[in-house]
Parts: C-alpha cells; structure tokens; sequence
C-alpha cells in the first residue's frame, strides 16, 4: 500500500526541475509542492528585505532569479536612515525612505554631486563634493550606497535694488550667487565678501559696476564702474578738463549701462629730437705712403638735440615750435684723408691707392667736386607712369647710380665718394654742369640728411 500510494503520489506531484540565479551563480535544484520556497531552500538561498524573486516556468523546468536590494544609507536633517530598495534612481530611493526634496536643497551620492533624477548607481561624477556627511550608524554594509542631503538655507540676495528671496544650500556668498547664476566681475562690490559663510536670512548686497566705454584722445578703453556721474568718470581716470578741452555727454550727465565718452584733451609737451651730424673731413699728408697713395680713415657721426613744444589736441599734432636751441650732444669724429708724399722709388710707376670703407685698390685720379643728392620723387616723371625712376642710360634710379655731367665724367665711369660707396654714372640732368655729381637714393630713405658737400672723389674705371 504505501508502495502504491508513492508510485501514485509520484504521478501527481512529479518533481520539477528548478534553476535558482542569485548573486552571479546558478544552482540545480528540484521541488515537487512550493517550488519558490523548496528551490530557494535546496540552493541554500537567503532573502533579505527588499530582495525580489522572479519565476519562469516552461514545461517541468522552472527558474528563479533573485534581485537583490542594493544597501543605502540616506543622512538628511542629522539622521542617518538604512534601508535596502530595487529603486533604480535617487528619488526613488529617497521617496522609499520617506524624505521629500526642497526647492534648493542639494543632492550627494558617494561625496559627488548630483541630481534627484540621476540613477542610483553607476551615476557620472561630478567635481563639487559633499561640504560634509553625517556619520551613519556602526554596522552599515561596506557597500552601501550614499545618499546625502544638504538642505536649503533662505537667504535674501539684493541686486542693485531689486531683492531675490531664495533658498540655496550653497555654504558661502560665493556659491550661492553662483546657485543665482550670478558673476561676479571685477569692479563689481559684494557684502559680504564672497568667501563669507552663509547662514539661514542672510542677507547678501551685490552692486554691479556699470560698462562704460571712454575714448580719451581718440583711444577706446573699456571701464567697469560705479561712477554715477561722467565727472565722476573723469575723477576715476584722473583727468582735470582745461578750458581747450571737452567731454561729450557733459560732466553732469548720470551714467547708463553701455554708455560711450568722449574726451578730448588738449596738451602740451616738449619732445627732444636728435639729429646726427656728419664727420667733417681733414686732410693730412704721410711721408711713409708713397706719393699718390691716399688713405681713409672714417670718421663717425655726432649727434645734436633739438628741443620742441608739441601741442596736442585729441591725440592729434596740431602745432610744433622749437623751445630753444640745438645742443650738440656728441661731436662727430672727423673722417681723416691721408695722402702719401713720399717719392716714388726710380724707374717706377706705382699707382696710387685707396684704402677705405667700401673700396680698397688702386684709383686713376682724383676729383674735387660738389655733392648733392636726389631720389626718384625729383624727376620728372609722375608716379603712376611706367618711367617713375628711370634715368639717362635706362637703369631705375637706387643706391650706387649718380648723375653726372657726361662732358666731365664720361656715362658709365665708376668712382668712389666717401661718406657714400661705389657710384657709376649712368645719368645726367639739367642743372649737373661740371665738377657737380648728383648721388642717387633709393625713396624709401626719404631725406638722407647728405645736402651739399664739397668731396674728393677717386676715378676707378
């Protein structure tokens, strides 16, 4: 009978077969009456609260996945709350331990801020940490999770003259301007200071500076301010109008955000220019160099300072006078030219030599001659035309090609001028008539400060 009656109980309640999933392992079990709890019991599986269980049959196969509840640690309003919840998000946590957020309250998890709608876990961090946490209860798990609410503090925030009443959880001015979406610039004042601790009905002042842009002497500058007045401008920068001098709006308009200025000063200062003078020449003569043989010994230029009262008006020269007269500064050293008297050996022939700046040889005669100088703007040629700068032989007028007259130095000699370099003559004009040379400069000189010279020139080809 009992042989019976297990065969038969065998064919009513066959055993299934159960797969239980818990913490990342897989168990085998049977069951024949409660399969949830037998399957548990068999795979020496332990709920604790808030665990959940999930069931899936097919056949006489079954399986069960447990969910485990994820520890927490709420700390709000001094407490410190333990609680295990399948809640997948801050608020949903927090609406399981029964705390409700406030307008400025803020949200850590695990010491990073973050928002009530953020998830529970597995959150982006951000940088701002907890200003500090309270201390949860001894046997919290190691892997609880960390909620922490910093509440709101009211605080009245006064902008200029409007008030802002808000509820921030930020610890000083600093912060909680920032909570504001405030900044903070130079020039604009705060009280108290903005690494003031804050606390419930404090009362925080923020005067924003005006941006005005002022153009003084034709130059912009932009100028943060709490100036009221354009005089109070002017007391800012410093500046005391003359009676040449003037503002624009006047001294007694009240500023607005963005407002420009105008000053238009009028001022007077002396400048000193230097100007160099040219190393006269002297002549020697060395009867160690053989006759003919002339030497040159550069000299350097001097330096003469000349003194001017400039006048000024809105940045601009308007007027220049010479305040007193030159003084020369440094005295020129004089370019020595040394020529050579001693005789000439019998049966010679030598030709003399020059040694100087730029030259160094031998030269057919020499040439007393006056000296001036011209560029391309002295021709006749107007600038846009083609022909601006060319010369007699056809060459553009630079550095090195001088105007002679061609019945005293034949076009394409070459000669040397001290104080100058290597010339050729590859020009002519109308007022270069005999022992007159016409130096060439290249425009962009300008005035070479050469006027008119007498010069020895040497012949070289």
């Amino acid at each position: 009978m009992v042989l019976l009656l297990a065969v038969f109980g065998f064919r009513l309640f066959p055993e299934r077969d159960v797969t239980v999933f818990s913490s990342g392992e897989s168990y085998r079990v049977s069951a024949t009456f409660d399969t949830r709890e037998e399957a548990l019991a068999a795979a020496a599986v332990d709920l604790e609260p808030g665990d959940r269980v999930l069931l899936g049959t097919g056949g006489r196969h079954t399986s069960l996945a447990v969910q485990r509840a994820r520890p927490i640690v709420v700390e709000s309003d001094g407490q410190a709350i333990q609680l295990r919840t399948q809640a997948t998000t801050i608020s949903g946590a927090l609406a399981e331990a029964g705390i409700d957020l406030r307008p400025g309250d803020r949200v850590y998890l695990d010491g990073q801020l973050a928002t009530a709608r953020g998830p529970l876990y597995g959150a982006v961090s951000y940088a701002s940490r907890s200003p500090g946490a309270v201390t949860a209860s001894p046997g919290v798990p190691a892997d609880a999770i960390r909620v922490a609410i910093v509440r709101g503090k009211p605080v009245s925030v006064y902008v200029d003259t409007m008030r802002v009443d808000i509820s921030s959880a930020g610890d000083t001015v600093a912060a909680v301007l920032a909570d504001l979406g405030m900044t903070v610039r130079e020039g604009d004042l705060v009280r108290p200071a903005l690494d003031a601790p804050v606390t419930a009905g404090t009362v925080i002042r923020l005067a924003k500076a005006r941006t005005v842009t002022v153009r003084v002497d034709g130059k912009d500058q932009l100028l943060y301010t709490h100036a009221t007045t354009v005089a109070d401008v002017l007391t800012v920068l410093g500046i005391e109008l003359g009676p040449e001098d003037a503002v624009e709006p006047s001294p007694e308009s009240y500023l607005q955000n963005g407002m420009s200025i105008a000053i238009a000063l009028t001022r007077q200062v002396v400048e000193e220019v230097s100007e160099p003078i040219s190393p006269p020449t002297v002549y020697e003569t060395d009867s160690t160099l053989a006759t003919g043989t002339v030497k040159v010994v550069q000299g350097t230029p001097g330096a003469r300072v000349r003194k001017f009262t400039v006048t000024y008006k809105n940045g601009v020269e308007v007027s220049r006078q010479e305040s007193s007269g030159s003084v020369v500064a440094t005295q020129p050293i004089p370019t020595r030219q040394i020529t050579g008297t001693k005789a000439a050996a019998a049966g010679g022939g030598t030709k003399p030599t020059l040694s100087a700046p730029g030259y160094n040889g031998v030269y057919k005669r020499k040439l007393t001659v006056d000296a001036t100088w011209y560029n391309a703007s002295h021709g006749g040629w107007a600038r846009s035309d083609p022909n601006y700068g060319r010369t007699a032989s056809g060459a553009f007028l630079d550095w090195g090609i001088c105007a002679t007259d061609p019945s005293y130095i034949a076009m394409g000699t070459k000669f040397y001028v001290p104080d100058y370099g290597m010339c050729v003559a590859a020009d002519t004009g109308g007022a270069i008539k005999g022992a007159i040379i016409d130096l060439g400069f290249p425009e962009s000189v300008g005035d070479p400060g050469w006027g008119r010279r007498v010069v020895d020139i040497y012949i070289v080809e």
